[in-house]
């Protein structure tokens, strides 16, 4: 027995025991671990003058972790139509792939919420959580600095 099939043996051995401890299906035990497991997305998709920030998000999840219509729009609590339209519209305004270059990511997670917009989500993160200024996240979305001062500010207070 090899190493990887020796992993694997022990991996499935390790799942049996979670499936009669806890009477858990081999498809809850994988829906467990998909939920655990972090999606993080590249601060530099953001950086393009085409798209909007859900356009972005949406062509990076579709194109480079070849997820499907279903699996983007709950990832991102929104609507499985939505999600199809913004994807067409990315694909319009952008044939090329994005630009995934940067090592500074931000976990999808955040976009779930549906209490501020996708733009306030993630400038609020930006601000609160990476420190930046509202300059340099101007900069980073290709917005004006004014439209992020007032897209953090429009966020705190519905956070409120």
């Amino acid at each position: 027995m090899g190493y990887h099939s020796s992993v694997i043996y022990s991996i499935e051995q390790d799942i049996k025991k979670l499936e009669d401890k806890y009477s858990l299906s081999f498809d809850e035990i994988l829906k467990i671990l998909d939920r655990k497991k972090e999606m993080l997305l590249p601060l530099s998709i953001f950086k393009n003058e085409k798209l909007s920030v859900l356009e972005a998000i949406v062509k990076y999840l579709k194109e480079s972790l070849n997820l499907d219509y279903k699996r983007v729009a709950s990832l991102l609590n929104r609507n499985y139509d939505s999600i199809a339209i913004t994807y067409r519209n990315s694909r319009k305004k952008m044939k090329d792939k994005l630009d995934e270059s940067s090592d500074k990511k931000i976990p999808l997670e955040i976009f779930r919420d549906k209490k501020l917009s996708i733009l306030e989500n993630l400038t609020s993160y930006l601000k609160e959580n990476m420190n930046y200024t509202y300059h340099e996240i101007a900069v980073l979305l290709n917005r004006d600095d004014r439209t992020i001062w007032t897209c953090y500010n429009r966020a705190m207070k519905k956070k409120k």
